[in-house]
């Protein structure tokens, strides 16, 4: 009972980690690394974000997201509410998880009832980094 216990566990293990991609450059704006991954979340596909300042002070990290989910523009990039903030300090990375604690992630493949809407384009506009 043990041994299957131990196998099932390693399996659920190694399936866990397979529905994770790996982080993938996207921008270095001041010192500041922006990676992307897609990650599973209950059921839904999620793009997250890493997020690394790599400068030996803190920073505020400012920017808008314009996401279009199966090819229509669900958000602009050009409102308060697509507005996101972080603080970093010396050296700290910020990793997106399910936990969704201080977390910055789009949908990339999410499940409406029945419809399921895929992240067809984002982008991250006028990132700021100050001290």
């Amino acid at each position: 009972m043990r041994k299957l216990l131990v196998l099932l566990a390693g399996l659920w293990s190694f399936m866990s980690f397979s529905q994770q991609s790996e982080w993938e450059f996207y921008k270095d704006i001041d010192g500041v690394k922006f990676e992307t991954r897609t990650i599973e979340c209950s059921g839904n596909e999620l793009l997250t974000f890493r997020i690394s300042n790599m400068n030996d002070y803190s920073v505020n990290v400012l920017w808008k997201e314009e996401v279009w989910m199966d090819g229509i523009c669900k958000q602009k990039g050009d409102s308060v509410e697509d507005e996101r903030e972080l603080r970093l300090l010396s050296g700290e990375i910020k990793e997106g998880t399910c936990d969704f604690k201080e977390s910055f992630y789009i949908g990339s493949k999410v499940k409406r009832g029945s419809r399921v809407m895929i992240l067809t384009h984002f982008d991250l506009k006028n990132i700021t980094v100050s001290k």
